[in-house]
């Protein structure tokens, strides 16, 4: 998957396949817009699986609201302006 620059439209900015090469670029992107943005990372992929796997079989809708990033195959990155003061 090749890396997308989203519109306005809609609220994440980047969707990354989640490797050690995402996980460096999140890690110098902190680093370098440190006090500028304030960048969160939400995981997603397929979340049925994992959801049995941690409740035993018992719900397959655990994960519906989140996906933790251990168990993600892409991450969206969001970046929220901090208030400049």
């Amino acid at each position: 998957m090749k890396t997308v620059i989203l519109p306005a439209k809609y609220k994440y900015t980047l969707k990354l396949p989640y490797n050690d090469d995402t996980k460096q670029a999140i890690k110098s992107l902190r680093k370098e817009f440190k006090g500028i943005f304030k960048i969160r990372v939400r995981g997603s992929g397929p979340r049925a699986k994992w959801s049995l796997k941690d409740s035993n079989g018992y719900t397959s809708t655990m994960y519906d609201q989140s996906l933790p990033l251990k168990y993600s195959t892409y991450v969206r990155l969001y970046f929220d302006v901090k208030e400049v003061k």
